[in-house]
């Protein structure tokens, strides 16, 4: 897959191993790869763990490039996350917001980056607190704000 855009085109540099299959060319791997990912015929972008045995996030059809940027740095927090490194992962979600910070997965990022927070830090409440009523307040109607309500139940 193709974005042409010069700024989606230097952050997939830095930030991902990307895989990139011209349909067109009949690569001796491409039906394996084909199997391997049920190719539409729209872009369907993967993003794996870094041991490579866990889909993090997934979606097929083209979105805006801040918003893929977005999706790249919350697929790396998520794994930072998981490898136990939440402090890393805060970070990661920063540069999610900071490149799309009105776009669709505020609600997402602003749950997981209060409980990156939270554990990154000994088990800061107002760290939590702050992004999860955030979530509350400014998404509501979101599944995201839903689990964030419990806030409210939290000394």
């Amino acid at each position: 897959m193709t974005y042409p855009d010069p700024v989606f085109q230097q952050a997939a540099t830095a930030l991902v191993s990307p895989l990139k299959i011209n349909v067109t060319e009949r690569h001796p791997d491409f039906k394996t790869v084909a199997a391997m990912t049920k190719i539409p015929f729209s872009p369907r972008i993967r993003f794996f763990s870094s041991d490579g045995r866990r889909l993090l996030r997934e979606w097929t059809g083209w979105m805006p490039t801040t918003e893929l940027l977005a999706e790249i740095h919350v697929a790396r927090a998520i794994d930072l996350h998981d490898r136990k490194d939440p402090l890393a992962a805060v970070e990661e979600y920063n540069s999610a917001l900071s490149v799309a910070p009105e776009g669709p997965a505020v609600a997402e990022i602003l749950y997981r980056r209060g409980m990156a927070a939270y554990l990154g830090n000994k088990f800061d409440m107002d760290l939590l607190r702050k992004d999860w009523q955030a979530v509350v307040d400014h998404h509501s109607g979101t599944r995201w704000a839903l689990h964030a309500s419990v806030i409210a139940d939290v000394d």
